[in-house]
């Protein structure tokens, strides 16, 4: 059972080609004085936005720099933003809180980092009924609530509740969750270009959330790191 995708209508005219851009001359990566201090990530060969710094781990043509974005990034404390649609669940959990941390060292004292990535809570209210084990709706909601952990190249779906301890624990401050394409910045409102699904019991169908590079150093607790390897990785890893 899966809920029909409604398709984003805000201007696409933000994805324009930086092919266009680059004709220009007008684009400075955000190591120069005047380069462009937005980094997307995980953009992909077709949401390359003008007024921002494109990157993916993959080399699209006319994105701006392939990068690992669990890795050091470039350009400490010389961000504004950084935007990720759809990218975190793509990442294993320890992988993720490698990606928190090396985008919240990369922004300065108060630019603010926007994440988009699905509901869990969705998925299982959509997904999955409890139809009678002999019916063909629980084998085809079974494959269903399968599928939206592991297609896609999905690692990690998130519930509200983990995304916003995940993004505490590594140090962001003024953590708020928003409506698909809202914000109260001005440099995320109308950004998300993904498609959506209506809410399911109050469920979005993705979590978006903002958080601020403040005083609190950005880093991986060890008691985190501890915890996810206990209770998560080590019992995914191959051969345990």
């Amino acid at each position: 059972m899966r809920a029909k995708v409604i398709q984003p209508t805000r201007d696409r005219k933000r994805a324009t080609t930086v092919a266009s851009a680059r004709n220009l001359g007008i684009r400075y990566s955000p190591a120069h004085p005047d380069g462009i201090r937005r980094v997307q990530v995980g953009c992909g060969p077709h949401h390359l936005r003008l007024d921002w710094w494109n990157t993916d781990l993959r080399h699209f043509p006319n994105i701006d720099d392939a990068m690992d974005a669990t890795k050091p990034w470039p350009w400490p404390e010389r961000l504004d933003y950084v935007y990720a649609e759809h990218f975190l669940e793509h990442l294993t959990i320890d992988k993720a809180v490698d990606f928190l941390v090396e985008a919240g060292r990369a922004l300065r004292l108060g630019g603010r980092i926007r994440l988009s990535t699905p509901s869990l809570e969705w998925v299982l209210k959509t997904h999955f009924s409890f139809q009678p084990a002999e019916t063909q709706e629980n084998f085809m909601e079974a494959i269903a609530v399968n599928r939206a952990f592991y297609a896609w190249g999905h690692q990690f779906l998130y519930t509200r509740g983990s995304l916003d301890r995940l993004m505490r624990d590594v140090g962001y401050e003024d953590v708020r969750f928003y409506p698909y394409g809202v914000s109260d910045t001005p440099a995320f409102d109308g950004l998300e270009l993904h498609g959506t699904n209506p809410d399911a019991d109050g469920y979005p169908a993705q979590w978006i959330v903002e958080g601020e590079r403040g005083d609190t150093d950005i880093a991986a607790p060890a008691g985190l790191l501890t915890l996810l390897d206990k209770e998560m990785l080590e019992h995914v890893r191959p051969g345990h």
